[in-house]
């Protein structure tokens, strides 16, 4: 009998499956009862993104010439800010975010508007998520202030909660909270960032298991055109039919598993925008703030300035200042 050779069979090595990284959401609060609605919105969405929230107060504290030499009054002046704002964040968050959702509290000694993106930078925040309104109200919002200062320059996207009188906001630690947003609208502008812009909105849909909306808004026929009707009119539905084609072949670049509509609308940009969310029940407007007049005119009357401003449900505006691949590196959010 020829001899029987063994071979030592070696157990498979089971595959680790690698855990997503968590999302990573700065919340900033100057303790104000708007503020208190960003974050009251922003826990549900760490819930369904599987995210960590870390809640930020910065603390701008004017200090008078005629003090700089008094070092211990400053001294005194900066721990005592510091120990009250630090108590009021453990208050804020010990009835506000549950303990499974709070990755870390920070105070720092900056000007919001400086604070808030650096700080985003520095901690590697995936997304930002800040009241339209602080305590000066509406009316300073997109002038210079804290939000529109932040959308300009922060690092990665910016989630605004605008606070809407009578709005019911899901409370924080309700149990069996479902996702709260489940359809999002994509204004599409057929501008050469457009496919970025889809490819983001579909990470985002993917994350939040949520349907898209691809809009394109047709600008208004002029007023007075009966001198010219015949063209104007051929013109227009000329123009119509184009934009339609276009949406759906977007529309079909998206993967089957996401379910996706399209919308025209023939409004001024803003209020198509607007209207559609609203008719559309739509939970979110995701807008890119380059290629709606661009990001230099973003607080000066743009199309995403008077959305933000007007638009009942909340905006997520993502901007130009990474390249795609340094988001891929760090981001869940995708590539915008």
């Amino acid at each position: 009998m020829p001899p029987q050779h063994h071979m030592k069979v070696e157990p498979k090595k089971s595959k680790r499956i690698k855990r997503p990284k968590p999302i990573n959401i700065l919340v900033p609060t100057d303790f104000s009862r708007n503020a208190a609605e960003a974050l009251r919105f922003a826990v549900p969405l760490a819930r369904q993104l599987g995210g960590k929230i870390t809640l930020l107060h910065a603390i701008d504290l004017e200090v008078i010439s005629g003090m700089l030499s008094a070092i211990r009054i400053i001294n005194a002046m900066n721990k005592s800010a510091n120990e009250d704002a630090a108590h009021r964040l453990d208050k804020l968050a010990r009835t506000t975010v549950p303990p499974e959702l709070l990755e870390k509290k920070v105070v720092r000694f900056a000007p919001p508007h400086v604070g808030i993106p650096e700080t985003a930078r520095e901690l590697k925040m995936d997304l930002i998520v800040i009241s339209t309104q602080g305590r000066t109200g509406l009316q300073h919002v997109l002038l210079g202030s804290t939000a529109a200062r932040v959308v300009r320059h922060a690092s990665c996207p910016v989630l605004t909660v605008r606070p809407v009188a009578g709005a019911r906001v899901p409370g924080p630690k309700a149990a069996g909270l479902g996702p709260i947003i489940k359809r999002i609208l994509v204004p599409v502008v057929f501008s050469e960032e457009c496919d970025s812009s889809i490819r983001f909105a579909t990470t985002l849909a993917r994350m939040m298991q949520a349907r898209l909306t691809l809009l394109h808004v047709v600008a208004p026929l002029p007023h007075n055109y009966t001198k010219y009707i015949v063209e104007i009119q051929q013109y227009d539905a000329e123009a119509k039919l184009e934009a339609e084609q276009k949406l759906k072949a977007l529309a079909a670049t998206v993967p089957q598993d996401i379910k996706t509509q399209v919308l025209l609308r023939q409004d001024t940009p803003h209020r198509g925008i607007i209207n559609a969310a609203r008719q559309d029940r739509c939970d979110l407007i995701a807008l890119r703030t380059r290629g709606l007049k661009g990001l230099k005119n973003y607080i000066l009357g743009s199309t995403a300035e008077k959305v933000v401003r007007h638009a009942l449900c909340p905006v997520l505006t993502f901007n130009r200042h990474l390249t795609a691949s340094e988001k891929v590196s760090r981001s869940r959010l995708g590539t915008p």
